[in-house]
């Protein structure tokens, strides 16, 4: 046995997993080792921005000016780039009353004032008004019209009011919507419930039971959801954009500024070139850690890794996922899905009465049919069975008990794509569509 280490996250902290390197291998992306934007180059990123006109020439010392931040689940340095932001506008004459903030959630729960604190940052919160979205306040939001595909466009009102909006985030891989930033600043994070349902149902195919063509990780052009997302984007008009990139500790290594969808596809594209990692094969074992804080927050965020790690996994193979769900499962209805029973059960509940967080239930139930999913978590046991899962107390408990004598360690789920084999796309087991 040949001992070797590595750091994976989980909740707030970092676990040392100790593994035989004979048996694992671990894959990571050579963006790893990208160095850290300090507050000026942070700031050199504003002056030049992609697709756009300068800031200056955008926004007047009299306009009202609105930012928009993701909430708690998302990590982005929004707080390193609302302060950046302030700074700049400030340059340019505009007074703190004429700028706030509006803290984009989409559905999730409102934040605690210890979050917005993260969020914004100190200044900014001393210094600005902060606003949470609230997607089932139908008097917060105002109809703008409808998407080629038929989604009612509801955006926050402070953005519709505002003379000028800011959108910020952070670019990275999403299993729906192709990429996380840009357009889903405006909708999901700041629409109407009614409109994100609208949009996300787009992704769920109600005749095969399963996700609709070109629903996938890292798709863009060809995704119904992103593409209906970039529609109302243009049908509302954001002034500017920030996209981010962030290492796994959370530290801002990429910034791109500029039009809300020329800054966002440049970020896209190098991301995919810089976080896309090659495997020769599948394997029965994979340990696929979400990342830590805020990727594992709850079981709905950390799903998300499992969308990943199974391209790496033989079908019948295990599944070893290390997320803390510290903020429990996500909803308090999301176990009321799995009691249907199996996933075509689950599928067709979601025909009757599609609920976007009822498609991601039956993500995770369909992955517990095709592999053992064992779940390294802070969850009670009885949640993790309820979903299908193996409940195990730690990492070593849940490789101890996998079978397979050969594996992989993914350590960055979210933020890693694997390509297995030698084709230019990821595919899946036989008879599981591709992510």
């Amino acid at each position: 046995m040949t001992d070797a280490r590595v750091e994976l996250g989980y909740g707030q902290r970092r676990v040392e997993f100790r593994y035989d390197s004979n048996r694992f291998d671990v894959l990571e992306s050579g963006a790893a080792a990208e160095p850290e934007l300090d507050d000026d180059a942070l700031a050199a990123r504003l002056d030049a921005p992609i697709g756009s006109a300068p800031l200056g020439d955008l926004v007047g010392a009299t306009d009202r000016v609105v930012v928009v931040v993701p909430d708690a689940t998302r990590a982005s340095g929004s707080d390193r780039v609302a302060t950046a932001l302030r700074n700049k506008l400030r340059t340019l004459g505009l007074p703190d009353a004429h700028l706030e903030v509006l803290i984009g959630g989409g559905t999730h729960r409102p934040p605690t004032p210890d979050e917005v604190r993260r969020i914004v940052g100190p200044e900014v919160l001393a210094a600005l008004r902060i606003h949470p979205h609230d997607a089932f306040d139908e008097r917060a939001n105002a109809h703008l019209g409808e998407t080629p595909r038929g989604t009612p466009v509801e955006l926050n009102r402070r953005l519709v009011e505002a003379d000028r909006v800011i959108l910020v985030g952070a670019i990275g891989f999403h299993y729906f919507a192709g990429f996380s930033g840009g357009r889903k600043a405006l909708l999901p994070a700041c629409a109407s419930d009614r409109s994100i349902q609208a949009n996300h149902l787009l992704g769920f195919d109600r005749e095969r039971l399963w996700k609709a063509e070109g629903v996938a990780t890292a798709s863009l052009d060809g995704n119904p959801v992103s593409e209906d997302m970039e529609d109302a984007a243009r049908l509302f008009g954001p002034t500017f954009l920030v996209n981010t990139v962030l290492d796994g500790r959370g530290r801002i290594v990429g910034a791109y500024a500029g039009d809300w969808h020329a800054a966002h596809r440049a970020g896209c594209a190098d991301y995919l070139a810089t976080h896309s990692v090659r495997a020769p094969e599948r394997r029965p074992v994979v340990i696929v850690s979400a990342g830590g804080a805020p990727r594992d927050l709850n079981m709905i965020q950390s799903h998300k890794a499992l969308e990943h790690a199974r391209l790496l996994a033989e079908e019948g193979g295990d599944l070893v996922l290390l997320a803390e769900c510290g903020d429990g499962l996500g909803r308090p209805d999301w176990l009321d899905w799995f009691a249907a029973g199996d996933a075509a059960a689950m599928a067709a509940n979601l025909v009757r009465n599609y609920r976007i967080y009822g498609q991601t239930a039956w993500g995770v139930r369909w992955k517990t049919e095709v592999y053992r999913v064992r779940l390294v978590s802070a969850l009670p046991p009885d949640h993790v069975r309820a979903m299908g899962m193996i409940p195990h107390a730690s990492l070593e408990e849940a490789v101890a008990a996998c079978p397979g004598d050969r594996g992989w360690i993914l350590p960055q789920g979210l933020a890693t794509l694997p390509r297995v084999g030698h084709t230019s796309t990821a595919t899946a087991p036989t008879g599981v569509p591709a992510a």
